[in-house]
């Protein structure tokens, strides 16, 4: 493409000479002398009259319009490219100056060839330059068309330091359910993680690619940066590659800053409600407030509640301690794997591994695997049933309106349930083979058998293997019977009474159970010989 200068001279061979019409129309930027004689020897014209191009620049006029020989006819100008590259060499454009006076048109070949001798080896693209020399004159050679590209570097991304877990502390959600209900109950309250899970791990950098520019020039890429380095807290560690962030302990995910740790401990400040949703830890929990009706706190370590504890359910694989007592409305649950302390519990459901310390409990319904120990001011034990595989201690056990009270002790509650089961079970088989027995003496009774009916001799029989069935289920019953009988005599349990156990009270030691129809004060319980023998409580126990 000329340059903008030359674009205002056109040269016009006529048939009494060659005219060069001048462009002057632009103040600032006028075609100059050397302009007009580049462009002459360019056409190759002969015999020029320089004084009528002297004249030509003496012109004032716009546009200028000047004989400046006498020949008629101007060298063929054939179709010529030229090349331009971008500064940062990733682009070679190629501009056409359009064949004049029946100049021809530039092949793929010749303008590849162009750009090689520019020095263009790479990226050229030989289809937009076949279509550019198909389209011939009708390409537009103001452009300039893109004929070859380079392949920019592919930097290297930076290695990245990743988090399985929320740690932005975004505080607690409802969880929406799959049927788009909210359940106010269910929260994102603390992120609870287990022994071993990967907290967060490093990702490696890429090295990327290099690039290559249009001359074949290599163009290096900027390879990525490591992943920060994990700053590291309480109870977790950096695998060896150091790429691994991991817990060393079940508990709650803990954020400081950058800094990350693990707490065995799920510390609440208020109440366990509605702001906190249900509780599920792997390690241990404290609440400084109350624990709402409705909720649930389950911990595999211990609980631990300074307010009182309403119609909740509390479950724990070690122990629990309620400083403010439960008030479980019939609905309150407590499941602990280890000791129970607890100021009070009132209409609550009671499952204790060890022991149950607390000052008075009434009408709950307890099975503890230990033994259950009043201790405090009151220390009573008022209606409901309380079954200990130990021994059950208080000041005062009923109460003095005979409140039924079930005391059972000796052996594992479950032992001892299914005793009762068992004994239910046996005693109804062997009333259904007695009523049995009855029926068949009284056929027998009637007459000779030999001489009853067909239907009556079936009935008979049915009668017959009813009863024989019945009586194996009574001997397989009486077995396990006497299995349990023996397990509760191996074990040592007792009921001790301070003060007073008032009528009402049903005391079970083993297999042998004591009806109290009158009060009996200052005693120590026993099983004497499948007997519960009531003696003194003399403080030496």
């Amino acid at each position: 493409m000329a340059s903008p200068l030359k674009q205002k001279i056109k040269i016009d061979p006529r048939t009494d000479g060659i005219y060069v019409i001048l462009d002057n129309s632009d103040a600032e930027a006028k075609p100059s002398r050397k302009d007009l004689l580049e462009v002459i020897e360019e056409y190759k014209i002969k015999q020029v009259n320089f004084e009528a191009i002297n004249d030509i620049f003496k012109s004032e006029l716009d546009v200028v319009e000047m004989k400046i020989s006498a020949e008629t006819s101007v060298a063929v100008k054939n179709e010529i490219v030229t090349i331009e590259v971008s500064k940062d060499k990733m682009e070679a454009t190629i501009v056409f100056d359009a064949p004049e006076f029946g100049g021809g048109y530039l092949t793929v070949d010749e303008i590849i060839t162009e750009m090689t001798k520019f020095g263009i080896k790479f990226g050229i693209d030989e289809q937009s330059i076949t279509d550019l020399v198909q389209s011939k004159d009708s390409k537009d050679y103001n452009k300039r068309y893109l004929a070859a590209a380079g392949i920019p570097p592919a930097h290297g991304d930076d290695g990245q330091l990743l988090y399985n877990y929320d740690i932005t502390g975004g505080g607690a959600h409802p969880k929406i359910l799959a049927d788009g209900t909210v359940d106010y109950k269910q929260t994102d309250y603390f992120v609870s993680i287990k022994a071993g899970d990967v907290i967060a791990y490093r990702t490696d950098p890429l090295d990327g690619e290099s690039g290559t520019d249009v001359f074949g020039h290599p163009i290096s890429q900027k390879p990525g940066k490591p992943a920060p380095k994990f700053s590291k807290g309480k109870n977790v560690y950096i695998t060896e590659d150091e790429m691994e962030l991991k817990a060393q302990t079940s508990g709650q995910l803990v954020v400081a800053g950058k800094t990350i740790s693990v707490s065995p401990i799920l510390e609440i400040k208020g109440d366990v409600g509605y702001e906190t949703g249900n509780i599920n830890f792997e390690g241990s929990v404290n609440v400084a407030g109350a624990v709402i009706s409705g909720f649930t706190i389950e911990a595999m370590g211990n609980i631990e509640v300074k307010g009182i504890v309403e119609a909740a359910s509390l479950i724990a694989g070690g122990s629990i301690n309620l400083y403010g007592g439960m008030q479980g409305r019939f609905k309150g649950r407590i499941e602990s794997g280890g000791n129970l302390f607890t100021k009070f519990a009132q209409n609550a459901r009671l499952i204790v591994s060890g022991d149950l310390v607390t000052n008075a409990l009434l009408h709950c319904n307890v099975d503890c695997k230990g033994s259950v120990l009043l201790e405090g001011d009151n220390c009573f034990i008022a209606g409901g049933t309380v079954a200990a595989s130990g021994e059950v201690r208080a000041k005062t056990i009923g109460s003095y309106m005979g409140t039924r009270t079930e005391i059972k002790v000796g052996g594992n509650p479950e032992i001892s349930g299914r005793y009762d089961q068992v004994k239910e079970e046996y005693d109804h088989l062997k009333a259904k083979y007695k009523k049995l027995n009855e029926d068949y003496e009284k056929i027998v009774r009637a007459g000779d058998v030999t001489q009853l009916d067909v239907k009556r001799k079936g009935m008979l029989l049915q009668l017959i293997n009813h009863r024989n069935q019945i009586k194996e289920q009574a001997l397989k019953t009486e077995a396990e019977l006497s299995e349990l009988i023996a397990t509760l005599r191996k074990t040592k349990g007792r009921v001790i009474a301070e003060k007073v156990i008032y009528h009402g009270v049903t005391v079970t030691i083993s297999n042998a159970t004591l009806n109290l129809h009158d009060d009996i004060t200052a005693c120590v319980l026993r099983n004497v010989n499948d007997t519960v023998k009531v003696e003194p409580n003399t403080g030496i126990n």
